[in-house]
């Protein structure tokens, strides 16, 4: 029996924006360095580090030394997925520790899959060059048929960047996945050990079912998306205290998600 799996998820650090960010609002380098020195810190270590996209601001090689620099003080294994601000083949060139590219994944995806006490992690490309929106083509999907039927009767947990469905924000909405869903739902039905997706792109804490399955839209360690669902609200940032998640996965149960604030709040108080 495997003891329990500790991933700490972090999402859209957006390096490269300087101090100067929102009107100088936010320094998105000294929120990253927080985040991680936060992870640093947590007791269980955790085992595995998930980086689900928008590492960077403009997708330079620059801007992933800066990333790699900030992770470094972080001695679990790490592993990252581009987002619609990251250049793919940039970022796994710059990063390849991170993003170890499957000698079968096609042509132009930074797809892979690793395993950790028995479960199959599984990383998915969902970036479109010069485009805020997501996509799995058929290349990658029939790449993700081949390695869920090799994974057969092992649990299995997706990481891409862009949610696979609509949270209600429309100005996200319209650029979240938009192509290859539903056959991303129809493999997922298939392979009936797949434990859940996690994704990053909204900037907010979102949880979502896809397929059967739990979705979990980690929030920023920088900024935060406004939550508004009136029809039509246009995009507006929100300076929330930044958070990290925090997912506890055993065979029995599965996963078990927990978000975990980045600045104290204080020590604990016992009752």
């Amino acid at each position: 029996m495997h003891s329990p799996l500790l991933i700490a998820q972090l999402t859209d650090p957006h390096l490269g924006t300087g101090p100067a960010f929102l009107g100088g609002r936010i320094d998105t380098e000294r929120a990253f360095q927080r985040a991680v020195t936060h992870v640093a810190a947590l007791q269980p270590r955790p085992d595995l580090v998930l980086l689900t996209g928008d590492m960077t601001e403009h997708g330079r090689p620059d801007e992933y030394a800066r990333v790699a620099a900030a992770l470094a003080p972080l001695d679990m294994p790490i592993y990252a997925v581009p987002g619609n601000h990251d250049d793919s083949h940039t970022a796994c060139t710059a990063l390849p520790a991170y993003m170890p590219v499957a000698q079968d994944a096609p042509a132009g995806r930074c797809c892979y899959h690793i395993q950790l006490k028995g479960l199959h992690c599984v990383a998915l490309d969902t970036s479109v060059s010069g485009h805020a929106h997501g996509v799995l083509d058929t290349p990658q999907l029939a790449w993700l048929a081949n390695t869920l039927q090799a994974c057969s009767g092992l649990p299995v947990l997706l990481f891409m960047h862009h949610p696979p469905l609509p949270s209600g924000i429309e100005a996200m909405d319209a650029c979240s996945l938009l192509v290859g869903s539903e056959q991303l739902a129809a493999l997922i039905r298939q392979h009936a050990r797949v434990q859940g997706i996690l994704c990053g792109h909204l900037h907010r804490a979102v949880q979502m079912q896809f397929a059967g399955v739990p979705v979990h839209v980690a929030p920023s360690v920088a900024h935060q998306i406004a939550l508004d669902l009136q029809p039509g609200a246009s995009l507006h940032a929100q300076l929330e205290p930044p958070q990290i998640s925090l997912h506890r996965w055993t065979p029995l149960y599965g996963l078990c998600t927990h978000l975990s604030y980045v600045e104290p709040y204080g020590p604990a108080i016992a009752f």
